[in-house]
């Protein structure tokens, strides 16, 4: 068996083809599956079918070939275990997934993707009940497989896009569809409930439109999910790649109504990061840092709590003396 040296532990089966190359089976049980660029001097440039699944692709007729990748000479070749996938990094040179390529790996959390995946195939994400977030690089309004993506998930989903011009951190909202059926003649009608799906039409003919997705947030707004709006809010004015004047506006407009419990929120989840971000928009008044900080102090966040104290120690520099608060850690 050929042996590579590399990050990762896997044995590959792949085909060489005049596109490229196509792996056509990852053998793996590592969390972090790091692909290679090439193999035999040919750019990988496909995934088949089953790739990481659980389920064993048939390559019956094929002329496939392997390569063991292991990161110390001498290591026996796992067992596939599509349950310990966590994160696939795609190469840069692939055009295409297959169907159900990570098919019931359940703990797959983000994928890692190119601008040059034009297509990526039916069921690639069934049962992927983890995922959470998806990395795509590419220019800013280039074409990608977002659409493929979104259309796959109905559940909440970060797409984190990284540009040479910038960056952008885009959530997109959960959503449920339902037949209902109106009665005995049998005719449905389709329904869909929550703003989620209203964001994953920001895709058109491959190209993200962030105008689109701006514009998707009256319908959070309408339908009062503050936490949610809150979040896409946050994520948009720290990393705002596209972001319009009266977008930015808009998204500080909604942070400043609801900044006392986006705060608390935050110093429950332990994102001082974000709280930064937060304090740094200038959204949180007195009461609302107060709020947040006796929150900090409740749950032992200690480097919250600092945060909000010298936010508040900056509000209250010029408010005279007898208006003035002490407080204690």
């Amino acid at each position: 068996m050929r042996e590579i040296l590399s990050e990762n532990q896997a044995l590959l089966t792949y085909e060489v083809t005049q596109a490229g190359v196509c792996i056509l089976r990852c053998q793996t049980a590592d969390a972090v599956v790091q692909l290679p660029d090439t193999l035999d001097g040919q750019p990988v440039t496909a995934l088949g079918d089953y790739v990481c699944a659980a389920r064993t692709p048939d390559w019956a007729g094929r002329s496939v070939r392997q390569v063991y990748l292991t990161t110390r000479a001498g290591q026996p070749i796992p067992e596939h275990n599509a349950r310990a996938i966590e994160r696939v990094c795609v190469p840069q040179s692939v055009r295409t997934i297959g169907n159900y390529a990570f098919y019931n790996c359940d703990k797959l959390k983000s994928l890692a993707l190119y601008d040059g995946v034009r297509e990526i195939g039916h069921g690639a994400l069934m049962n992927c009940t983890a995922f959470a977030y998806v990395d795509v690089y590419a220019p800013e309004g280039a074409r990608t497989c977002l659409a493929d993506l979104l259309g796959q998930t109905s559940t909440q989903l970060e797409v984190r896009l990284h540009a040479p011009t910038g960056a952008a951190r885009l959530l997109f909202p959960p959503y449920h569809e339902e037949l209902q059926d109106l009665g005995p003649a049998h005719i449905f009608q389709r329904r869909i409930e929550g703003a989620g799906y209203a964001y994953r039409q920001c895709v058109q003919n491959d190209v993200l439109s962030f105008g689109q997705y701006d514009g998707a947030f009256e319908r959070l707004l309408r339908i009062q999910d503050y936490e949610t709006a809150c979040q896409v809010a946050l994520l948009r004015l720290r990393w705002p790649l596209g972001l319009t004047v009266s977008a930015r506006q808009m998204y500080l407009d909604c942070l400043r109504i609801h900044a006392r419990q986006t705060a608390c929120d935050l110093v429950r989840a332990g994102d001082t990061a974000g709280l930064t971000a937060l304090l740094s928009f200038g959204v949180l008044d007195a009461a609302g840092a107060s709020a947040a900080c006796d929150c900090a102090r409740e749950l032992g966040r200690t480097e919250a709590a600092g945060l909000l104290l010298a936010a508040l120690h900056r509000q209250t520099a010029n408010t005279p003396p007898r208006m003035q608060k002490s407080y204690d850690l």
